[in-house]
């Protein structure tokens, strides 16, 4: 096996802080999709809401988007008793994605580009691309050792359907965005079906829990 840090080592925390701070930093250029100008804007509160209650949305949704993959990442990180050179860079696959994140954004914010498919089909396929690389990593870590895992066969099958249904739904979300574009002129149906996921999010967990039943000795060495 290639060269592997150990958890608890200088080389494994660098890591895991390069990967902290790559978080941090895609938090902070979210700040950058937020254009506010103008005299009359600043008027008042329902002036500011009422020319960039988009952008703010936007910005809110992305922050919190980008918050779930930091402490999903730290969660997935947590169980891993090592890391190699092939699991950093499966993790730096995830930050391409997730650093992608402020510049789409950026478009879904931008209320003249409304009628167009594009911004929010681009969105969706930004945050499905950064889910599947996460789901990835993970799996990767697995096949190579990083991770301890008390689960059955079964039970990690079933994590891994669970983890699948959340970049499913982004991915559907992209024809929905451009039927709603041709028939209403918008394209906020396509982001509205993202709230899919808090009915599938929790089913698709519950029935993962109950296939994750620990797995005996033959189950763990098999």
């Amino acid at each position: 096996m290639a060269e592997s840090y150990d958890k608890g080592s200088s080389s494994y925390d660098r890591a895991l802080g390069f990967f902290d701070a790559v978080y941090g930093f895609a938090l902070t250029l979210l700040v950058t999709t937020i254009d506010v100008s103008g005299e009359a804007t600043w008027q008042s509160v329902g002036s500011l809401l009422g020319t960039n209650a988009s952008q703010l949305a936007s910005f809110a949704v992305s922050f919190v988007v980008i918050a779930v993959f930091w402490r999903q990442n730290h969660h997935l990180l947590e169980r891993f008793d090592r890391i190699d050179g092939v699991t950093i860079w499966s993790n730096i696959a995830v930050m391409l994605f997730v650093v992608f994140i402020p510049f789409t954004t950026e478009a879904i914010g931008d209320p003249a580009l409304r009628h167009l498919p594009l911004p929010t089909a681009l969105y969706a396929l930004n945050v499905a691309g950064a889910i599947l690389a996460s789901i990835a990593m993970y799996q990767i870590a697995l096949r190579r050792g990083m991770v301890r895992s008390t689960l059955s066969r079964r039970g990690r099958r079933a994590q891994l359907l669970s983890a699948l249904t959340r970049p499913a739904v982004f991915v559907l979300s992209v024809p929905v965005t451009y039927l709603a574009v041709e028939a209403w002129d918008t394209s906020t149906p396509g982001q509205l079906f993202w709230l899919l996921l808090l009915v599938t999010g929790p089913i698709a967990g519950r029935w993962a829990a109950r296939a994750a039943v620990p797995a005996g000795p033959a189950a763990i060495g098999g």
